[in-house]
């Protein structure tokens, strides 16, 4: 497989500090560090990257990458959904902007059609199946949900080469 690809997997809003408040300050440090982080991937070659789409992190990483498709058209943003109906009790403004998103997007697809106990973790997994890179962000050394600690022990098992970012001390 070719380094062109990547994957962003990451853990649920609720174990970083500012949970949705993205306008913490801790917030709009981790989404420059993703920012920096894709341009340096982009720069070593990254094309496609792989979304397992859910509030949050994820979220963010496919609006960082939404205005970098524009100007470079070699770049795809490629978004796997849990399940098709997750947002439909989102907040409003969350909401919108994740139907924006996945309008925008090269492409998308569910991995289910309604929610299950595993549809989170499944979306993960087919991100990290698709992938040579996978870019983990999460809230702390220790991982403290387990969907994200168990893509992330998949990630290693599979040998996939791993870049994490955490948002401890910021």
């Amino acid at each position: 497989m070719s380094r062109k690809n990547c994957a962003i997997i990451a853990e649920p809003p609720m174990c970083f500090e500012w949970g949705y408040d993205e306008e913490d300050q801790r917030c709009c440090a981790m989404k420059l560090l993703l920012l920096n982080r894709i341009t340096r991937l982009r720069v070593s070659g990254i094309t496609d990257y792989y979304v397992p789409l859910g509030s949050g992190i994820c979220l963010y990483t496919a609006e960082i990458l939404i205005p970098l498709m524009e100007a470079d058209p070699k770049l795809r943003l490629h978004c796997i959904i849990p399940y098709e109906d997750q947002a439909n009790k989102w907040s409003p403004n969350l909401r919108d902007r994740y139907y924006d998103t996945l309008e925008r997007c090269s492409d998308s697809a569910p991995v289910s059609l309604h929610f299950t106990p595993t549809c989170e973790l499944d979306a993960r997994l087919e991100a990290v199946d698709l992938v040579s890179i996978i870019l983990a962000v999460r809230s702390e050394t220790i991982p403290r949900d387990v969907v994200f600690a168990t893509a992330l022990r998949y990630a290693e098992k599979m040998r996939k080469e791993t870049l994490v970012l955490t948002a401890q001390g910021l």
